[in-house]
């Protein structure tokens, strides 16, 4: 209780400074996802007219709200859909004044004046206002960020169809971290090595940064209601872009109505029907023969042809009125369809058997000579044959949304939705695979939701706002029958050269992990509630809400769950001889956690050029004990110009992330898993490579436990962990197994648990910015942001060697603590490639070598056991490595955003344009890449915070329409370039737990570097090995890090220049056939890119490593996409 005071303290405190600063104000409410129009009725003398009528009337619609101004002539009509509108002003004994359409977008404030004249003089008066007339700048808005509008969402080159890609035009915006978007699409090279195919972003860097926030901490709504993946950092849906009306993203939401995100909020406002029929039709289509083929693909002996593409992207959209009974002129729908189909397939070039296993039947042979397998002396070979077959391997994407907005009456409304969206992803990037149909892996993702607003006037001050969701969604990264047994066949080829293809058949299904993507079934389902009451109170606008979210997710890792049955040959799996038997049991977690958010807010209009702003937000996810979580958050916004065009913008806030639930799974993982493999049955002499030994029954090794074990699993059918007991229990009865020999085991990397003293991560934010009109409809832009992120989850092990008081690590201890007469560790000769040497009955022990064995005898062994005397912290019955989430992490961004901008407008000779160009400079430091992530050194967590993979100092992003006149074809080019400085990359010794040399358990070493650390930048392929540079690298004192700072390299820049070229013929009012041609990297550009590669300063053993090592130092394998061609055609109607 006294923790929670001391934490709510200092947020009250903040506020009741508000409070007294500007004349006992309420707390601020920034409407975000809907319209306000707000203005002043005078006469022609200036004063105002009391009683005055404003009508607000949505003209897709004809739906109209009423208000009458107030004492001072003002009104303000809140909560208005977004859309296209008509304000008509009337009063007694003046004429009416109305003003013509107008569009309007999310969050705005409208600030309409009307000047009535007697009606002796004037009856009514129409003012058109059109684009070019309405208001550039929001002189009220508070908070800081950016809409992309319905016309850009149409006419901006868009690769990906993805309305989330749109945020890149905008400020502020990074990519994720270990980014691959916009990666090109490598053929893996021949012989199907999954180990030469491009690594996938981690499942949990999130999609994109904004302003210096975590790039999975972003809040992603649709129409103001949650779009989150919470176990991951991702959207659970995407709507058809066809489907769209904007994208407004908020950089700093400096209103407490929004949280679960120290990022940003990008909410997609989704179309509506009309009171007229409206729709449209469209087909995309791309094929890799319009495509350039890759920069990798084209450098490769002999050259690599571009992988199979054929892309066919129809959809629809349908929207207007229910014309009949009771729903006429009050019920509209809107419906959008599309489906993405990418042609694709794999060629499995491998070998079957030729004879079948009636238990377990394979695919026949599709001809060429048989050929018997080699086996060892004394054992049976079977035949098997060429299998080569091609299979469609597509992906294919289905989006559906429906939308039902009824009404009734003008100031009573409901809104329901519907979204279902599912996808397969089967593409393998590969020239051949091994694997049979069955066991190719890939993504699927299946979501609904279904969605009701109600929103209810009780008069013309106080707007109430219901919100409801049930969303599902069921992602997985599987085979097609991913719950089926994993049958592993070892091929034993006799042939050489490309004709051999030994490996491993892989039939049934397949649960490994692949560059980052773990198998495994989801099933998530969210329950939503949101609360919002609005009141106006003379100068203010209260706002008051809730948001309430239930969230049920259930996981499975399939990692060896279903039963994993190995074949040490063909002739063994045809007599169901299994060589190994593996399974993982309580692999099956699942989550609840309840989300609570409640806010107040309030704007205040001090003057009619002030506006202030003052909310407080308290957020609390019951999955973590973190129950003082509240947020304050101020804002003014003031214009001092008399025209109302220039804006100065303050505001500063506490915020908080969401939590992600993968974190969770895996600690409950941790405490239910077992494992069982046939493999841990350890016979003294008896290798497991010879397991095919044990279905001899002449062979000594025929009766041993091991073997007898094996001979009792019934393959194919999956044999339980009661039944795997049940063996175990009769064998050890029989004397067959001792107290000790058993294939169950408690995995030794024990994922991770929770540290105690979790808390939610938070930020503290400030921004001051500026924004004017100048000139002939230009608008100018720029803020500063300082964005600082702590308690973000970070890693470390929690079961270290224990290291004794007055070390510095285990280095000083082995070199100057440890005491032994025939023992002694030295930090001597970096280049030693032996490191141990013995003299005068003194062993002494190089820790400075080079030697990166940890076989027995070697330095890394010998410090090991030395250390091994003292301890591990959680003590002897825990394992070496246990991965602790605690609230270490941090982040800090500076940046100033410089943008200008300029809303379709006509240049005169038939030419029009419209652009944005921003260019943003900034600095991200953090010290990790994502919430599990390790340091180098668990005793100096403050060593890795440093420069951040995202951190690109310099960015620049334009983006607009070019509208040509007639005599020049009528074409519309729509640009897309964006420019970015270097990024980082960090230098480490390997992923692999040899290079582990500082001894705690965890391969996120460094190396030691004596240069100049600016010469650490990328380097072209094919230029010179820098030897020079190359030396000046060393490895470790083991037990020590290194000094070489995390994230130090200095990679690619960044280029990325898209077009997007259409011409639109109109035939009727209605009628418009649109063709376009989208040309991605229109130059063919060679942009280098890390992607999620490791680069690493790997130990040399032989030769043939050190070429490889010299050819690839410091050099990007992949390339950002070649260039690409697009086709498309759309009738609207």
């Amino acid at each position: 209780m006294k923790s929670v005071f001391r934490r709510f303290l200092p947020a009250v405190s903040v506020v009741c400074l508000s409070f007294l600063s500007f004349a006992a104000t309420s707390n601020f409410a920034q409407d975000l996802d809907d319209v306000t129009i707000s203005g002043k009725v005078s006469d022609s003398n200036g004063l105002p007219i009391v009683g005055a009528t404003v009508t607000a009337t949505l003209l897709t619609t004809g739906v109209e709200r009423t208000i009458t101004t107030n004492d001072e002539g003002l009104y303000r009509i809140i909560e208005l859909q977004p859309g296209v509108y008509q304000i008509k002003s009337s009063a007694n004994n003046f004429g009416a004044q109305l003003r013509a359409a107008f569009e309007t977008i999310a969050g705005q404030n409208v600030r309409l004046d009307f000047t009535l004249a007697p009606t002796t003089i004037q009856a009514e008066q129409t003012i058109t206002i059109s684009d070019d007339d309405a208001p550039l700048v929001d002189a009220t808005r508070t908070v800081v960020g950016g809409t992309v509008t319905e016309r850009e969402i149409e006419e901006l080159p868009n690769n990906t169809r993805s309305p989330l890609d749109l945020v890149f035009t905008l400020g502020g915006v990074a990519e994720e971290p270990l980014s691959v978007r916009n990666a090109a699409e490598d053929r893996a090279r021949v012989g199907g090595n999954s180990r030469n195919d491009p690594r996938s972003s981690p499942t949990e860097a999130g999609i994109f940064s904004l302003s210096g926030g975590t790039a999975y901490s972003n809040n992603l709504t649709i129409d103001g209601l949650d779009n989150n993946d919470d176990r991951l950092a991702q959207e659970r849906f995407q709507p058809s872009i066809d489907s769209i009306s904007e994208v407004q993203v908020i950089t700093n939401q400096f209103s407490a109505e929004y949280g679960r995100a120290s990022g940003g909020r990008v909410n997609i406002r989704t179309r509506a029907g009309t009171k007229n029929f409206r729709g449209r039709a469209f087909l995309y289509f791309r094929d890799e023969i319009l495509d350039a083929n890759t920069f990798n693909n084209n450098r490769r002996t002999p050259r690599l042809d571009r992988l199979p593409f054929t892309e066919y992207n129809p959809g629809f959209t349908l929207g207007g009125p229910i014309p009949f009974g009771y729903f006429k002129d009050k019920t509209f729908f809107f419906t959008a369809y599309e489906f993405n189909n990418l042609l694709d397939t794999t060629l499995i070039d491998t070998v079957v058997p030729v004879v079948q296993n009636p238990n377990f039947v394979l695919p026949v042979s599709t001809g060429g000579n048989p050929r018997f397998e080699l086996v060892p002396v004394g054992q049976t070979a079977a035949q098997f044959a060429p299998f080569v077959h091609t299979v469609a391997t597509p992906s294919r994407k289905h989006l559906f949304s429906n939308r039902i907005d009824h009404n009734f009456t003008d100031t009573h409304n409901v809104t329901f939705s519907f979204e279902y969206g599912t996808q397969r992803n089967t593409r393998q990037f590969r020239a051949a695979t091994s694997r049979l149909e069955e066991a190719i892996l890939g993504p699927k993702r299946q979501t609904d939701a279904y969605k009701f607003t109600d929103n209810y006037v009780f008069n013309s001050n106080l707007v109430n706002q219901f919100r409801f969701q049930f969303s599902r969604f069921e992602p997985q990264f599987a085979s097609s029958n991913p719950t089926d047994p994993v049958v592993l066949i070892a091929l034993n080829d006799t042939l050489s050269g490309t004709d051999n293809r030994g490996g491993t058949l892989i039939a049934g299904n397949s649960t490994n992990q692949t560059n980052f993507n773990f198998p495994g079934t989801r099933k998530e389902a969210r329950f939503q509630f949101q609360e919002t009451l609005n009141a106006v109170i003379a100068s203010h606008s209260l706002k008051f809400g809730a948001d309430v979210q239930n969230i049920k997710s259930d996981f499975l890792d399939l990692q060896d769950a279903t039963g994993t049955f190995n074949f040490q040959s063909v002739n063994l799996f045809l007599n169901n001889n299994v060589t190994q038997y593996r399974r993982n049991f309580g692999r099956q977690t699942g989550q609840k956690n309840t989300y609570y958010g409640i806010f107040i807010q309030d704007e205040w209009r001090a003057f009619k050029n002030l506006t202030v702003s003052l909310g407080l937000r308290f957020e609390k996810e019951t999955i973590i004990g973190d129950n003082n979580n509240f947020g304050p958050r101020a804002a003014l916004a003031y214009s001092p110009f008399k025209d109302g065009k220039g804006v100065f913008r303050i505001g500063g806030g506490i915020f908080f992330n969401r939590v992600l639930l993968r974190t969770f799974d895996d600690a409950n993982l941790t405490e239910t898993r077992q494992s069982y493999n046939t493999n841990s049955i350890v016979v003294s002499g008896f290798a497991t490579t010879q397991n095919f030994r044990c279905y001899n029954q002449g062979d000594p090794s025929y009766n041993n436990a091991r073997c007898q074990v094996l001979r009792r699993i019934n393959f194919p059918n999956a044999v339980s962990r009661d039944e795997l007991v049940a063996i175990e229990t009769e064998l050890r009865q029989a004397g067959v197994l001792s107290g000790v020999q058993t294939g169950f085991s408690t995995p030794a990397n024990n994922l991770r648990r929770i540290d105690p003293e979790l808390k939610v991560p938070e930020s503290y934010q400030f921004n001051v910015g500026f924004e004017r009109e100048i000139g002939n409809k230009f608008v100018f832009e720029t803020n500063y942001t300082f964005n600082k992120t702590v308690r973000l989850f970070r890693e470390f092990n929690a079961n270290p060697y224990n290291l004794p008081t007055g070390f510095r690590d285990y280095n000083d201890y082995l070199v100057n603590g440890f005491q032994s007469p025939t023992l002694r560790f030295v930090n001597g000769d970096a280049n030693d490639l032996n490191g141990v040497s013995t003299s005068g009955g003194i062993t002494t022990v190089n820790l400075a070598s080079r030697n990166p064995s940890a076989a027995a005898g070697t330095p890394i062994s010998r410090a090991r056991l030395a250390l091994d005397t003292l301890g591990r912290r959680l003590g002897p019955g825990f394992p070496t490595q246990i991965d602790q989430v605690a609230s270490t992490g941090s982040s800090v961004y500076n940046g100033l955003t410089v943008e200008l901008r300029r809303r379709l407008s006509k240049l005169g000779s038939g030419f029009s344009a419209s652009f944005r160009a921003v260019y943003t400079l900034s600095k991200l430091e953090d010290d990790g890449v994502v919430n599990t992530s390790n340091p180098q050194n668990i005793f100096d967590f403050a060593a890795d915070f440093t420069r951040s993979l995202q951190d690109r100092r310099h960015r620049f992003a334009l983006s607009g329409t070019f509208e040509m006149p007639n005599w020049l074809g009528g074409l519309s080019l729509s640009p897309l370039l964006r420019l970015g400085s270097s990024a980082p990359f960090n230098i480490s010794n390997g992923t692999e737990l040899v290079n582990d040399r500082n001894l705690d358990e965890v391969s996120t070493d460094r190396p030691n570097f004596s240069g100049n650390l600016n010469e650490l930048r990328f380097r072209n392929r094919g230029a010179p090995f820098p030897q020079a540079l190359f030396n000046q690298f060393t490895f470790a004192p083991i037990g020590s890090s290194g000094n070489l700072p995390r994230n130090a390299g200095i990679g690619p820049n960044l280029f990325q220049f898209d077009m997007n070229i259409s011409r639109t013929f109109r035939f009727t009012k209605r009628l418009r056939l649109r063709p376009n041609v989208e040309i991605g990297n229109v130059l063919n550009a060679t942009v280098f890119t890390f992607g999620s590669e490791f680069i690493n300063f790997n130990p040399l053993d032989n030769a043939e490593q050190i070429a490889s090592f010299e050819q690839e130092f410091f050099v990007p394998s992949r390339t950002m996409r070649p260039r690409t061609i697009r086709l498309g055609i759309r009738l609207d109607f």
